[in-house]
């Protein structure tokens, strides 16, 4: 049976950004408290919203049967990019590439995998690009974690490496 109701639902007011109604993402991702360090509250909320957008990005694999992940795998992905953000040795799995190669295919991957499992909830339009983006690089843990990775990398001494983070992992208009 259904039922008819009179009253209409309140408008979400607390946006005001008005180029996003027809999209959002199907996570909401909090900041934790606690006793942390900065980068170390980065790199958990970075590990949460990998964890959180895995079964959207799963769905989005069984739904598509494909993926433009092609070289890490979101968990390796995102270890390998925190392990750089917060200054510690990165290990990829991946012995052949070097470092400055495993960092920009590990952005590529997370960027891939971010945009898959945001679009993944059923009935909801994919993003522009500067709706994903403005979301991507301003409103998520990963966008932080590539812009650390990027500082670091402009420390290195390896040439590649600078050169990766100065071109290769973060648009722009977004650094």
């Amino acid at each position: 049976m259904l039922v008819d109701f009179p009253e209409e639902a309140p408008e979400d007011t607390a946006r005001g950004d008005k180029g996003l109604e027809g999209w959002s993402c199907p996570v909401s991702f909090t900041q934790a408290a606690g006793q942390e360090t900065d980068m170390e509250r980065l790199r958990s909320a970075f590990k949460r919203e990998v964890a959180e957008l895995r079964p959207w990005y799963d769905r989005s694999l069984e739904k598509h049967d494909r993926t433009a992940v092609v070289e890490f795998g979101p968990e390796s992905a995102s270890e390998l990019l925190a392990d750089f953000a917060v200054g510690e040795k990165p290990v990829t799995t991946q012995g052949d590439l070097s470092i400055a190669t495993a960092l920009r295919l590990a952005a590529q991957d997370l960027k891939a995998f971010y945009f898959e499992a945001a679009t993944a909830r059923p009935g909801s339009a994919s993003p522009l690009s500067v709706e994903f983006n403005r979301w991507f690089w301003q409103e998520t843990a990963a966008g932080r974690i590539l812009k650390a990775v990027k500082e670091n990398c402009l420390k290195e001494a390896d040439k590649s490496v600078q050169k990766t983070g100065a071109m290769l992992l973060v648009p722009v208009d977004q650094s």
